[in-house]
């Protein structure tokens, strides 16, 4: 693959001859898989749809309460977080449930407002009350804790992001930047890059847009930011990126995916 700056640069800055055609987009937020599928993700409901806009299956459920998280890193068991009634559930690539319902509070983890999945089919956990990452395994056994990130840090953490990608776990804070652990919940260092809801871990790049519309990343190695605000879309409200295909989602609610050379 090109260096992603470059990719960018080529698919956002300078004008093309092929026009990508709009995708109407229903969901509240967009997530994609290494395979290429994108996920509508609304209260209730997820779609999985092809690169091509074409839609593979579905789920829903009017019971558990509003979907707060879809994670798809492994696209075999989707983890899927419902905040309001502190459960999770895991679905299979076709968005089957594939175990029950998971509630939290048998667990000791009655305040938790984040999750993500983690290496071997753990899941980390966000204790806000105790701001606190604490890990499990598969069989719902703690292997890992951060301890009190406030006491740790001496900040007040309001965390509203978290995802494990290439054996570090990122805590998004808008307000104090983007912490950064080892996978066993050492805190290493925090990114000063604030006012995010989420951002996307790519290769060596965090990729994420800001208030402006406008997509940036920041190299983990340079330490350099870059904007590039797109001529070719309207103003972007998400961007992924996932092998040859870039997803971006507008604040007209158009989803666009523009191929990436090779």
């Amino acid at each position: 693959m090109k260096h992603l700056l470059t990719i960018l640069i080529i698919l956002l800055v300078y004008p093309v001859y092929a026009q990508v055609k709009p995708i109407p987009f229903k969901g509240k937020t967009i997530t994609t898989d290494q395979f290429g599928f994108y996920y509508e993700i609304g209260d209730t409901k997820i779609d999985k749809y092809s690169s091509e806009g074409k839609l593979d299956c579905s789920y829903s459920n009017n019971i558990l309460g509003v979907i707060a998280n879809v994670d798809v890193s492994n696209p075999q068991k989707i983890l899927v977080y419902f905040r309001d009634f502190t459960k999770i559930l895991i679905l299979d690539n076709t968005l089957s449930p594939t175990s029950e319902v998971i509630d939290l509070t048998t667990i000791e983890l009655d305040e938790t407002s984040l999750v993500c999945r983690s290496y071997n089919d753990g899941v980390w956990y966000y204790d806000p009350v105790r701001f606190e990452l604490i890990r499990k395994d598969q069989e719902l056994t703690t292997t890992n804790t951060s301890g009190n990130l406030a006491n740790l840090l001496n900040k007040n953490i309001q965390a509203n992001f978290l995802v494990e990608y290439n054996n570090k776990l990122y805590l998004n804070d808008a307000t104090n930047g983007i912490l950064v652990f080892d996978i066993y919940g050492t805190y290493l260092k925090t990114l000063p890059i604030l006012g995010l809801t989420n951002f996307q871990v790519r290769d060596k790049f965090l990729i994420y847009t800001n208030k402006a519309g406008e997509i940036e990343t920041y190299d983990f190695f340079t330490l350099e930011m870059a904007k590039y605000k797109p001529l070719k879309y309207n103003s972007v409200a998400s961007v992924r990126v996932e092998n040859t295909l870039i997803y971006i989602v507008d604040k007209k609610n158009q989803l666009f995916i523009d191929k990436i050379e090779q």
